[in-house]
C-alpha cells in the first residue's frame, strides 16, 4: 500500500524579519524626530532665559551709569567738565552667577554722553549677550530763566525745531519774546510771528513762509530761504558767532529726603503721587477738575483720549503725555504751575491751554488740527509742530515761578534708546 504525501506549508520567516525591521525603522524615526523636537524647543528655551537673563545685566548696567552720573563724584565731573570724556567700569557675578556686565559712559559734549552696557550671562558652554545703546543729557543751568524765548529747544546736543503746515502766533500783552533754536530750525508752509528775534544755533531752512520778527533773524551757520516773505525790525544775519543754549535746571524726581522743594515731594506731600494706572484711574471720567501738583511715576505716563482734563496747578510725568481728541487745560494759582515730563508731549487732535511752563525731556510733537495756547513758555530738547496752530504768549514771572522750587539736581533725561543682541 503506497502512502499519500501532502506538500508541508512552511512558515516564510523572512517576511516576518523584514515588516519588523520596518517598524522598528518607523519608530525609530519618530522618536528621533520627537527627540530633536524636545531638544531644538530646549534650546530655545535655554537662549530665550539667556538672551532675557543678559538684557536684564545690561539695564541694570545702564541703572548703575545714570545712578553715577548723578552720585559719584568722578563720574559726575567727568559728565559735567568735558566733551569726550569715558568712564568705564563692569561687575562680574554682581547680580547673579555666571552673569557679568560692562559699561562705557562717552561724553558727546558737557552733560551729554552715549552709555553702552553689555550684559553677558553664561549657560554651560555657551554665552549670551544683549546689548542696550542710549543717549542721556541733563540740564545744568541754575534757576532763573534768563532767555527772552517763548519757544527754546536747548541744551547739550539739542534737537531741531521742524515745523510743517503751522502756524505761530503771539497775544498782545505779554512779555516780548523770541524763538531760539539750539539745533537748525526747519519751516514748510508756515507763518511765525515773534515781537523780538528769531535765533537758530545752526541753520535755517525755511520754504513757503511768512516770518516776522520784531527783532532780529540769526543763524551761526546759514539762512536759506525759498519763496518767503521775510519780516524783521534788525538784521537777518548767517554766520552769527555760535552760541550755546541751555535748559534750566529744575528738580523734578528727587526724594523728600534729598529735596523737599523738588516736584516729587510736593506732589508726595499733597498726597498727589501716582503711578499711571492710579491715574488713569483717577481721570477715567470724561471731565476731571484737580487741584494742585499732581505726579505720575513709572514709563507708563499719561494719555488722554476723548477726555477732558483740567488742572489747577501741574501736572508732571516720568513717562509720555499724549492727548488724542481730547483737552487738556493747566491753569496757574499764585503757585509753580505747568506740565512737566520727562519724555515726549504728544498732541493729535487736541485742544491744549496750559499757563506756566511746559518743560519737556525729549521732544514735543503736536499734529493734525491741534490748537495750542501758551501762557509762558516750551522748554524743550525737540520740537515738532505739523497741522497746528500755537499761540506763544511769553510770561516770564509764571516761567520762573515753575522753576522755583527746583535746585540744580536736574534729573537725567534718557532718548534714543536702542537695542542688540548677539
Amino acid at each position: 500500500m503506497k502512502m499519500l504525501k501532502f506538500p508541508i506549508k512552511r512558515k516564510r520567516h523572512g517576511y516576518t524579519l523584514l515588516i519588523v525591521m520596518i517598524l522598528m525603522m518607523l519608530l525609530l524615526a519618530v522618536v528621533y524626530y520627537y527627540s530633536e523636537g524636545q531638544f531644538t524647543e530646549l534650546i530655545i528655551a535655554r537662549n530665550n532665559k539667556g538672551a532675557d537673563v543678559a538684557f536684564s545685566l545690561a539695564e541694570g548696567g545702564v541703572q548703575e551709569a545714570i545712578y553715577r552720573i548723578q552720585y559719584d563724584p568722578a563720574t559726575r565731573t567727568n559728565f559735567l567738565t568735558t566733551n569726550n570724556g569715558v568712564t568705564n567700569f563692569s561687575h562680574s557675578n554682581g547680580l547673579i552667577n555666571n552673569g557679568s556686565y560692562t559699561v562705557a559712559i562717552q561724553n558727546t559734549a558737557q552733560a551729554a554722553a552715549t552709555i553702552t552696557a553689555t550684559g553677558s550671562y553664561q549657560m554651560g558652554t555657551r554665552t549670551s549677550q544683549r546689548k542696550i545703546t542710549l543717549n542721556v543729557i541733563q540740564a545744568t543751568q541754575p534757576p532763573p530763566y534768563n532767555y527772552d524765548a517763548s519757544l527754546l529747544v536747548g541744551g547739550p546736543n539739542p534737537g531741531d525745531i521742524n515745523l510743517n503746515n503751522a502756524t505761530i502766533n503771539y497775544d498782545n500783552g505779554y512779555d516780548p519774546s523770541s524763538l531760539i533754536g539750539g539745533g537748525n530750525i526747519t519751516a514748510n508752509n508756515v507763518s511765525i510771528n515773534m515781537t523780538k528775534d528769531i535765533i537758530s544755533d545752526k541753520t535755517i531752512n525755511v520754504n513757503n513762509v511768512t516770518v516776522t520778527a520784531g527783532g532780529n533773524i540769526l543763524a551761526s551757520q546759514s539762512i536759506k530761504t525759498n519763496n518767503a516773505v521775510m519780516n524783521y525790525g534788525g538784521q537777518m544775519t548767517p554766520n552769527y558767532p555760535n552760541q550755546t543754549y541751555s535748559l534750566p535746571a529744575v528738580d523734578i524726581t528727587s526724594d523728600c529726603s534729598v529735596d523737599l522743594n523738588s516736584y516729587k515731594c510736593l506732589a508726595q506731600t499733597q498726597g498727589h503721587y501716582y503711578t499711571s494706572a492710579q491715574f488713569a484711574q483717577l481721570i477715567k471720567p470724561k471731565n476731571t477738575t484737580l487741584t494742585g501738583i499732581y505726579y505720575v511715576a513709572g514709563s507708563g505716563g499719561v494719555t488722554l483720549n476723548n477726555q477732558n482734563l483740567t488742572i489747577t496747578g501741574a501736572l508732571v510725568s516720568e513717562g509720555t503725555v499724549s492727548a488724542n481728541n481730547a483737552s487738556l487745560t493747566i491753569k496757574n494759582n499764585n503757585g509753580p504751575s505747568g506740565l512737566f515730563t520727562l519724555q515726549n508731549f504728544s498732541v493729535n487732535n487736541a485742544n491744549i491751554y496750559i499757563e506756566g511752563l511746559v518743560y519737556i525731556g525729549v521732544q514735543s510733537s503736536m499734529s493734525n488740527n491741534a490748537i495750542i495756547k501758551i501762557v509762558g513758555a516750551i522748554l524743550a530738547h525737540q520740537f515738532t509742530g505739523n497741522n497746528v496752530t500755537i499761540t506763544l504768549d511769553f510770561k516770564k514771572d509764571w516761567v520762573n515761578q515753575a522753576l522755583q522750587p527746583g535746585s540744580t539736581q536736574s534729573p537725567v533725561i534718557r532718548f534714543d534708546h536702542w537695542e542688540e543682541d548677539y
